[in-house]
């Protein structure tokens, strides 16, 4: 009889920018480079076809885009939440798809999924902040990252999928998800699930 094989943790990434070549768009990729075989960290399709927000939309079914993504968070153990710093707060695309991700009110595919966010930004003006308000909003259970915020101007902005800082800020967060560890990972818990 062949030993059965340990559990995969999956972590799913989300990130906030819409742009191809963003630093952002480029630290998603190397979380997911991250990959091992105790842990699969996989990016969430593109947020751009979500339409806005709009509770006369929020029908049974979802919208496709909707209704592909909450299943996409539903299937995974935990979330990676990346965002650049628009105005000092998170993108609108990610707010979007978080408002969207907290219905249903009280089927919400965000309740209790632990969640630990990163942003990138010149200056965080405390986005790093909104980004955990929010997803504790949302019921989801928060693990705050070790470093949550990078900055481009210390980084190689064409190549900051292969810097050392990237893949070590986002290591670490993965760890903070409890991806490949004993355990499941801390964090702290809203009491439930609010809409926009």
């Amino acid at each position: 009889m062949s030993p059965s094989l340990p559990a995969r943790h999956r972590t799913l990434v989300l990130s906030g920018s819409l742009r191809a070549e963003a630093v952002t768009t480029q630290v998603a990729h190397a979380a997911v480079a991250q990959n091992h075989p105790g842990h699969e960290v996989v990016l969430a399709a593109a947020l751009d076809q979500l339409p806005l927000f709009n509770e006369d939309l929020d029908t049974d079914p979802a919208p496709p885009g909707v209704a592909a993504l909450r299943a996409q968070v539903s299937s995974a153990a935990s979330l990676l939440v990346l965002s650049p710093v628009n105005n000092a707060s998170i993108s609108a695309a990610l707010k979007n798809a978080l408002d969207w991700l907290s219905r249903p009110r009280d089927d919400s595919p965000l309740a209790g999924k632990p969640a630990t966010g990163l942003v990138i930004g010149y200056h965080s003006h405390g986005a790093e902040d909104h980004l955990e308000t929010i997803l504790r909003a949302t019921g989801a259970r928060t693990t705050p990252a070790p470093n949550p915020v990078l900055s481009p101007r210390t980084l190689n902005g064409s190549q900051a999928a292969h810097d050392p800082r990237v893949t070590a800020a986002v290591r670490q967060a993965l760890a903070a998800l409890g991806g490949g560890t004993d355990g499941p990972p801390g964090g702290r818990a809203a009491t439930g699930p609010t809409g926009p």
